[in-house]
């Protein structure tokens, strides 16, 4: 009788290239290798097609030695989104101190919003990290929501913009849309498009990029330039962040409804800022 005896494989070896070791005290080098290849990856096959395993043959070191440095790719993903708002808010915070001078509020926002504008133009493949991380890892990691952090540092940049169109508005040099939370999202939203439309079409023929900022802020500001204060009706909160483009921030106090109706707001800002051939000084004059 002959029996058959299963053998077990021969255990699996790795070969640790010593060129490829860092020297004790060096982790944070290896790290930031690892998150460049991530970013890499991620930017070239989309962060559900790239393995931890792929990650770390781009960097030239073991599945197993990259988990020393980060636990999974979604963690990179957090890692590279989470400095890139450090790196958005240094900015910010640096516009800020600039203009600390200036009394106007609304000068001193529009100053913040171009430097965020031009941030995100020039780091488009970042912003596409950052504001896309929801859809590329809709699961939880841990019990948390997998954007928790990063959300935290975009909802503390819009709180800082609320607070800023708080201030003009009380200052009478910019005019709120439903409630300054409705209209910091609709200007929000208007300069994001700038941003997203240049991501989505990049061989769209788009005009000079100082002209496609300006004419954006023109239309929020100049337009929103207007002393009036009309009561936000139901149809007005439709198209709030329009009349935040047409109609601008400047002049008194709308209403003081302050649902949360950014899209109302945008279309508003739009159509009663913008409308016509009034220039900027003509709103200004007529009030």
């Amino acid at each position: 009788m002959t029996v058959t005896v299963n053998q077990l494989p021969p255990p699996r070896t790795f070969t640790v290239s010593l060129e490829n070791r860092k020297r004790r005290g060096c982790g944070h080098e290896r790290a930031a290798e690892i998150l460049s290849a991530a970013r890499a990856l991620f930017l070239e096959h989309g962060v559900e097609n790239v393995t931890t395993r792929q990650i770390a043959a781009r960097v030239g070191i073991s599945q197993t030695a990259l988990y020393v440095y980060f636990t999974n790719k979604e963690q990179m993903l957090d890692v590279l989104a989470e400095e890139t708002w450090r790196l958005l808010g240094s900015k910010l915070d640096a516009v800020a101190k600039k203009s600390a001078a200036e009394d106007d509020e609304a000068k001193k926002l529009r100053a913040i919003l171009v430097a965020f504008v031009r941030f995100w133009l020039d780091r488009l493949d970042d912003y596409r990290i950052v504001f896309m991380r929801r859809a590329l890892r809709p699961c939880a990691v841990d019990g948390r929501d997998p954007v928790d952090k990063c959300e935290e540092e975009g909802n503390g940049l819009l709180t800082r913009l609320t607070q800023s169109v708080e201030t003009a508005v009380k200052q009478g040099s910019m005019r709120q849309f439903g409630c300054p939370a409705t209209t910091a999202l609709a200007i929000w939203g208007a300069v994001s498009g700038l941003i997203t439309l240049r991501l989505v079409y990049p061989e769209f023929p788009w005009a000079a990029e100082d002209e496609r900022i300006e004419a954006t802020l023109d239309m929020i500001f100049n337009g929103c330039g207007s002393a009036k204060s009309a009561a936000a009706t139901k149809d007005e909160l439709v198209a709030a962040p329009i009349d935040v483009i047409f109609n601008g921030g400047g002049g008194a106090k709308s209403a003081d409804a302050c649902e949360d109706k950014p899209i109302t707001a945008t279309i508003d800002m739009i159509l009663n800022g913008g409308r016509g051939a009034k220039s900027a000084a003509a709103v200004k004059e007529n009030g």
